[in-house]
């Protein structure tokens, strides 16, 4: 706070509730806020962003806090946790209403019986609309689909002044390009008009493993250019020299696995999955990954010409990951390129690879895991070398020239958008290059 003492209306002090907002997800980083904004309408979020502006007061914004490095902490102003606009509700048999602080899992839930999915989910339940769209959002049907940014029909958004604004690609453009994947640094998303798309009955899985990494890149090639699965990721179990391929599909009538696995080159078919629950099908239980953990991770979208090196030289060395058969790498292939969010960083090329490392350690390994986050920056110039871009779940610690890297001929328009949606800086910039 600006005096220590002063307090915005409809925020609390209470150390219960502030040291609750003291981690995300990633826990490597430990931030207690001075205050606690828990708002439950748009018009108390707008009035809490404009007495922070007033009172020169930055806001860290907070929905599921599945962030890692700090992005959704402070420890110089107050957090607004966004989880009380929850409201899900479809808006013909295209899209869905979801306020910003709504749960991708009860998005999920409000459409069941309908017939009807977003086109891209998430593999976590638990993180929300908002959250992920001002990341970008991608999951198993991005080699379909693309990224959740640019399968929105419109947003609201509550400026750093406090405004309330309706923004689409045709109605203040420039704050609907700002917002997708922007790191919620330009506004606040307060509820999404989200697209739709028909769905399967029920939901079939094969997990096929592969020993043999040139195979498993030949099969991906097949795989995203035929659109044969509904739903492709793949887990590299480097420890044990296999590629695990989930591939999924959402159907009325039973599959034919003959004709399903046809001209594929695996080695073995381990198990075949099927379910009724088909949103919540590629989404983790939300038992997978505690929050006692350390989850030091990191993600990066390359070019699918990088997938043989990828898959036969990692990285990472296989020996240097942190308790394997708990952590995870892996990737979803991505098939679109032509995503318009401008602040989406990505490879110019039409396909991708969607790279991700996430190690597990224990409550108190935390000297191993700021060991294994230095680790992660030095893979991070490694990858960026081959045409990765960094895919932006937390802080990357980049460095002016680094930023200038990642975003190119974008970050001078970002730095403009800054000055013009959030003129006093009220959203706590945690290391993004866009100012003030």
């Amino acid at each position: 706070m600006t005096d220590g003492d002063q307090l915005l209306a409809g925020t609390t002090r209470d150390l219960q509730e502030r040291e609750a907002r003291a981690f995300d997800f990633g826990r490597v980083v430990r931030r207690v806020p001075d205050a606690v904004a828990t708002p439950q309408t748009v018009t108390e979020v707008s009035k809490l962003v404009r007495d922070a502006a007033q009172a020169g007061i930055r806001l860290a914004i907070r929905g599921g806090g599945h962030s890692q490095s700090g992005r959704s902490l402070t420890d110089r102003g107050a957090v607004l946790d966004t989880t009380g606009l929850n409201r899900v509700q479809p808006a013909g048999p295209e899209v869905v209403r979801a306020q910003g602080g709504a749960r991708w899992g009860d998005v999920v839930d409000a459409l069941k019986g309908r017939r009807r999915l977003p086109q891209v989910l998430v593999d976590i339940g638990e993180v929300t609309v908002g959250g992920t769209l001002a990341a970008g959002g991608v999951g198993t049907t991005s080699h379909r689909y693309g990224a959740q940014v640019e399968n929105v029909e419109q947003l609201e958004v509550v400026t750093g002044a406090g405004e309330r604004v309706l923004c689409s690609p045709t109605e203040d453009a420039e704050l609907f390009d700002a917002v997708r994947s922007g790191q919620g640094q330009f506004g606040i998303i307060t509820e999404a008009w989200i697209r739709l798309r028909a769905s399967g009955a029920r939901f079939r899985q094969y997990e096929l493993h592969y020993r043999d990494f040139e195979r498993l890149a030949d099969d991906l090639d097949l795989l995203v250019e035929t659109s044969r699965f509904d739903h492709l990721r793949v887990e590299l179990r480097h420890h044990k020299r296999v590629s695990v391929l989930l591939a999924g599909l959402e159907y009325d009538e039973t599959p034919d696995e003959n004709r399903d696995l046809a001209g594929l080159g695996h080695d073995e078919l381990v198990y075949t999955r099927d379910t009724a629950s088909v949103g919540r099908a590629g989404m983790y239980p939300s038992w997978a990954f505690s929050w006692l953990h350390y989850h030091p991770w990191r993600d990066w979208m390359l070019p699918w010409e990088t997938l043989p090196t990828l898959l036969a030289e990692p990285p990472l060395h296989p020996e240097s990951m942190p308790n394997p058969g708990w952590s995870w790498t892996g990737f979803y292939p991505g098939g679109r390129g032509d995503i318009e969010a401008p602040l989406f960083m990505r490879p110019p090329q039409k396909r991708l690879v969607l790279y991700s490392i996430l190690a597990v350690l224990g409550e108190f390994q935390h000297d191993k895991t700021v060991e294994f986050a230095d680790k992660l920056k030095d893979i991070d110039r490694e990858l960026v070398g081959l045409g990765a871009k960094s895919y932006l779940s937390g802080q990357v610690d980049y460095s002016p020239q680094q930023w200038q890297q990642h975003y190119g001929e974008m970050l001078a328009p970002a730095v403009r958008w800054k000055q013009q949606f959030d003129p006093d800086g009220i959203f706590h910039a945690a290391g993004m290059p866009f100012g003030p």
